[in-house]
């Protein structure tokens, strides 16, 4: 089986998809050959059987140069690929569907976002099956619908056994791209009342913003820390790629879930997989998290008080195994290859 992949970017250095690359060295591995058709492309080291090729976002060409490159591609080389997966972006599935399916080729589709937009309702229209990580991440009704999990490499992902002993400094962790999604003001909010109760504490933030308006809100938050009197227990890492995460969640005692987008996140799978202590607001955290694990998205001071109830309780290691068993890269990948290959 030879497989065309069509996704955003290629390039283990991106914040938001660096974690990628992994997921098709996994694939090299289960097709003949792969063809990856990309808006970016960085710097990597793919196995012999992938050839990327960028449809020229980062070379500066117009939308329309990129489209046109798109369809160039998809009929010049479309008998050196028997079946489509797309990664995340509806718009593609919507372009290219039709085509595809006149060639007699099947397209899957990967999708985890709350968001039902008119393009994602074209794009179901035009996939022939729908991966997603849960329930909550595909939210338009569709028989073509197949629960994965995530994929969380719990080989990098993992406890480290000769980490130091607490210190009596609490160290809080809290990673995503800054954006008024993520809630951060519910954690500063909560520091403020720690501060208020003599707790001994650290923030650090992983992320940066990815849009201008993500901007504007991250200097907002940082006005809000100062004003506060805060500073001193915050910390802004800004972007650290996918591949470099691990040290940062073994380090720390308490990851903090504040996002609101809904839907199962990486994130925090990724640090229960190291085995940290976690608190989440989200609602599809409910499913595998217990009640004195979660707090409401708009309550600093609920969050407070449960950084300070589970400080002195032991971390749960059925959290990590909740993640081997349902959300582990390889058999994610399985899952996938599985259903094309059928």
């Amino acid at each position: 089986m030879k497989l065309l992949i069509v996704t955003q970017k290629v390039d283990p250095e991106d914040q938001l998809l660096g974690f990628f690359i992994d997921w098709i060295k996994i694939f090299a591995n289960k097709f003949e050959s792969i063809i990856i058709l990309c808006l970016v492309q960085g710097r990597f080291s793919l196995p012999e059987n992938v050839r990327v090729i960028s449809l020229g976002k980062n070379r500066g060409e117009s939308k329309a140069c990129q489209l046109f490159n798109f369809y160039k591609y998809t009929w010049l080389l479309r008998k050196d690929y028997n079946a489509v997966f797309v990664h995340m972006n509806p718009i593609w599935v919507v372009l290219g569907g039709f085509w595809w399916h006149r060639l007699s080729k099947k397209v899957f589709f990967w999708y985890t976002h709350k968001a039902v937009t008119f393009k994602l309702k074209l794009a179901e229209q035009f996939a022939d099956v729908i991966f997603t990580a849960s329930k909550e991440s595909f939210r338009l009704p569709s028989c073509k619908v197949i629960i994965t999990g995530h994929g969380i490499d719990t080989n990098l992902f993992r406890p480290d056994p000769s980490r130091k002993k607490y210190d009596g400094i609490t160290r809080i962790l809290s990673v995503g791209r800054i954006a008024p999604v993520k809630n951060y003001e519910t954690l500063v909010d909560a520091a403020k009342i720690l501060d208020g109760r003599q707790f001994n504490f650290s923030v650090a933030i992983v992320g940066e913003p990815a849009l201008k308006k993500d901007e504007l809100y991250e200097r907002r938050l940082k006005d809000k820390i100062k004003n506060l009197g805060l500073e001193k227990y915050f910390r802004f890492l800004g972007k650290i790629v996918n591949k470099d995460l691990a040290p940062y969640y073994q380090s720390q005692d308490i990851f903090v879930h504040l996002s609101k987008t809904g839907s199962v996140d990486k994130t925090l799978l990724e640090a229960m997989a190291c085995g940290m202590k976690v608190v989440s607001c989200n609602d599809s955290a409910r499913a595998f998290l217990s009640s004195d694990l979660i707090f409401d998205e708009d309550d600093p001071k609920e969050l407070a008080e449960k950084i300070m109830e589970i400080l002195v309780k032991e971390a749960d290691p059925d959290l990590r195994e909740c993640v081997l068993e349902n959300h582990n890269l390889g058999r994610l990948i399985n899952k996938i290859t599985n259903v094309i290959n059928e």
